[in-house]
Formats: C-alpha cells, sequence, structure tokens
C-alpha cells in the first residue's frame, strides 16, 4: 500500500495537537451548549445575508414571527446539510489516516478532525431533532450523499491537494456562518445558534489552518498541467459552493410565507452574490496565488 505524503511541517501539526487537546467543545455540556432554551418566534435563525429573502421585499412583508419559522426552517435544513458534509469528510481523513505516516504529528491531528467532526455531527443532528416540526429528508445532501460519501476515500489518497481544496472551500463557507451567529448578527439571533457557531468557529479555525499549509506546500510542487486543472476545479466550486451549501429546494412548508418564485429569485438575488463574494473573494485570491 503506497503511502501519502504529508505536506505539513511538524511544527504546526504539534500546534494544533496542542490546541485540540486544551480546547475541545462537548456539544452537550451545558456549559457550551444551553439546549433547554426554548425554540420560539421571538427570534430569528440564520445570520445575516444568509436567508433567501434577505435584501427582497418578502422579507420586509414577513412579521417577526414569520420570519422566525423560515429561517429555523433554513437554519434546520442547512445544519443537517453540514452534517452530512462533515460525514463525507471523516470517510475521507480515515481513509487518509490508513495511508500516512502514523508517526508524524499530523497523522495524530487528522485523528483530532475526525474526533472534532464527530461532535460537530452529534451538534447538528440535536437541532435536528429539537425541531421535530421542520421536514428535511430530501430537502438537502441526502439527495447525493451517498454516492459522494463513496467517491470521497479515493479522492482523498489518490488526490489529496483536491481533498484538502474542498475541505478549505467548504471549512470556509461553515467558518463564515459560525462567526456570524457567535458575534449576536443579527442581535435577536437564538441563543442555541449563537452557541452553536462559537463552538463550530473555534475548532474550524484548526481545521482551516492545517488545510491552508497543506495547499501551500503541496500546489507550487504540482506539474502545471495539474495545477491549471485544480484551478479550473476550484472554479466550479467555488461558483456551486453557495448552492451546494444552503437549502435550495423548496419546500411546501413556507408556501404560506414566500412564493416558489420568490425563493428561486432569492437564491440568485443580489444579496446572495454579495454574500458570495464576501467569503470566496479573499479565499479564490489566495489559492490563486499559491498558482
Amino acid at each position: 500500500m503506497s503511502e501519502v505524503r504529508v505536506h505539513i511541517e511538524p511544527q504546526l501539526s504539534r500546534r494544533l495537537n496542542d490546541s485540540s487537546a486544551r480546547r475541545r467543545f462537548y456539544p452537550y455540556d451545558d456549559h457550551i451548549i444551553d439546549w433547554s432554551v426554548p425554540i420560539d418566534d421571538t427570534h430569528v435563525y440564520m445570520p445575516d445575508g444568509y436567508s433567501v429573502v434577505d435584501g427582497t421585499p418578502v422579507a420586509d412583508a414577513l412579521t417577526l414571527a414569520e420570519k422566525s419559522f423560515l429561517t429555523r426552517w433554513e437554519a434546520t435544513c442547512f445544519l443537517r446539510n453540514n452534517h452530512i458534509g462533515e460525514h463525507i469528510l471523516n470517510q475521507s481523513l480515515l481513509a487518509l489516516l490508513h495511508k500516512t505516516n502514523p508517526y508524524d504529528p499530523a497523522w495524530r491531528y487528522m485523528l483530532h478532525e475526525v474526533a472534532e467532526e464527530c461532535q460537530h455531527m452529534k451538534m447538528f443532528n440535536q437541532w435536528v431533532r429539537i425541531n421535530p416540526d421542520i421536514r428535511t429528508k430530501g430537502l438537502g445532501q441526502d439527495v447525493w450523499g451517498v454516492p459522494v460519501s463513496m467517491l470521497a476515500p479515493v479522492i482523498a489518497t489518490r488526490f489529496p491537494v483536491i481533498l484538502w481544496t474542498l475541505t478549505l472551500t467548504f471549512e470556509v463557507f461553515g467558518d463564515d456562518f459560525a462567526r456570524r451567529a457567535a458575534r449576536r448578527q443579527p442581535e435577536n439571533i437564538h441563543p442555541i445558534i449563537r452557541q452553536i457557531g462559537r463552538t463550530h468557529m473555534v475548532e474550524e479555525a484548526r481545521h482551516i489552518a492545517f488545510a491552508e499549509e497543506w495547499l501551500r506546500n503541496q500546489v507550487p510542487k504540482l506539474p502545471r498541467l495539474q495545477r491549471v486543472g485544480l484551478n479550473r476545479l476550484i472554479e466550479t466550486i467555488l461558483e456551486r459552493a453557495i448552492r451546494i451549501g444552503l437549502p435550495e429546494r423548496y419546500s411546501t412548508q413556507i408556501a404560506h410565507l414566500v412564493s416558489y418564485e420568490s425563493f428561486r429569485a432569492g437564491l440568485r438575488g443580489d444579496h446572495r452574490r454579495r454574500l458570495i463574494a464576501g467569503i470566496y473573494a479573499p479565499l479564490a485570491k489566495q489559492l490563486a496565488e499559491l498558482g
């Protein structure tokens, strides 16, 4: 079995290992997330800019209670999709662990990341469980999660640079969502969503640092044709990342609040394009600088 070369400096891996050991967030500890906070219609559940109606006339027409339900539906779909995405990442990391040197400190860090992603999956799933009135099946990644989960370990072991590019793309997106939620943007975002954001933000920072370092060390060493192919892949990913991450399937659960036409228009609206640009422009520039 061929070994996958690790493109991470040992010093960084050791720092990340130490940080993971010191700052681990167990989502069922009350001081981390207080799951007893009631779900009500006086809060919103999506950070600023993330709701499909943000920046549209529909948002102004909704009452607080109506926007509360709509954003809770969106948040529940979003977190369920992220739960599936974290599972696919874990399958990739576990496959990669089989082919990397277990004495390299990066091996231990990837194991830390697997453990942290398991915590995130439990955290996201718990949110879905406490919102039983929101039907999520068929509204997200369950449609293609199985075939992707079968392909992901192959990509991880044969083309790790693609794995870390994909990981960085989606981690940056999740990190932006988490930071806005943790910083109370908006002020009346629900406390549990805020606590989920804070927990996710701290651990995602380590995951992003690891992926960035791997790419920083490996991409400049790739043959030119491989770099060109990787650049085209990145462009495709960035174009579709938001549509994959956020719920884009209309549901009768929200038909009394937003029409199908308004929903589709919101997905392609100016506020969504600004959101994409704000999140991914720095990442695109960073990756372009790597070649």
